[in-house]
C-alpha cells in the first residue's frame, strides 16, 4: 500500500465522485479507478459502492477513511519535520566552549539561537581545546568556541574568537558564518 493509493482513495471519498477526485488531484480517472481496486485488492474488502449514478462508502471504507486520514496527516507532519530538520530547525546541537574565549558572547547567542530555534534542543559542554577536538571526532560536538586551533581544524568567527566544527558539518557549507 502507497501513500498515493490512500491519497486516491481520501479524494473519491471526499467528492463522492471519480471525475471530481481525477480533477482535484490532476490525476487521470481510469488512474484512479485502477489504484482503488488495487486497493481494494490488497485489503480484501471493498471500500465504494459504485454505479454509473453515485459512488458511496461502506462501512468498511468509511472505518478505513478515517485512518487513511490520520496515516496522510502524519505523512505530511513526518514531510515538514524532515524539511525542518534539513533547515536545522529542530534537533540537537552539541555545542562546546572553552569558558574564558566564550564567556563574553556565548549568553547572547546562546539566547537568541533559542529564541530563533525553540525546537533545537542545545546542549552545552565546558572543555578545552583538546577535549572538544576528541569530541568533535566522536560525533559529540557539532560546534566549539575556543582559542584558535590547528588550521585543518577551524573556521574564523571573529577576529578574536573561532568557531571549531567537525570536518564535513553542515555548518561547514553554509557561505556565511555571521
Amino acid at each position: 500500500m502507497e501513500l498515493r493509493h490512500l491519497r486516491y482513495f481520501a479524494a473519491v471519498a471526499q467528492y463522492l465522485n471519480y471525475s471530481e477526485a481525477s480533477r482535484r488531484l490532476h490525476v487521470a480517472q481510469p488512474a484512479i479507478s485502477q489504484t482503488i481496486l488495487d486497493l481494494e485488492d490488497e485489503l480484501s474488502v471493498r471500500l465504494l459502492l459504485r454505479t454509473k449514478r453515485m459512488v458511496q462508502l461502506t462501512a468498511a471504507g468509511a472505518a478505513f477513511l478515517r485512518e487513511a486520514h490520520e496515516i496522510l496527516r502524519r505523512a505530511n507532519e513526518a514531510q515538514r519535520l524532515a524539511q525542518r530538520a534539513a533547515r536545522g530547525e529542530v534537533g540537537v546541537l552539541g555545542i562546546g566552549f572553552f569558558g574564558t574565549a566564550a564567556a563574553p558572547i556565548l549568553p547572547g547567542l546562546v539566547q537568541g539561537f533559542r529564541r530563533r530555534f525553540p525546537d533545537v534542543e542545545l546542549h552545552l559542554y565546558e572543555m578545552n581545546p583538546d577535549q572538544q577536538l576528541a569530541a568533535f571526532d566522536d560525533g559529540r560536538l557539532d560546534l566549539a568556541f575556543s582559542r584558535p586551533l590547528p588550521a585543518d581544524r577551524r573556521s574564523e568567527f571573529e577576529e578574536e574568537l573561532v568557531y571549531n566544527r567537525p570536518p564535513g558539518h553542515c555548518i561547514a557549507r553554509s557561505t556565511s558564518t555571521r
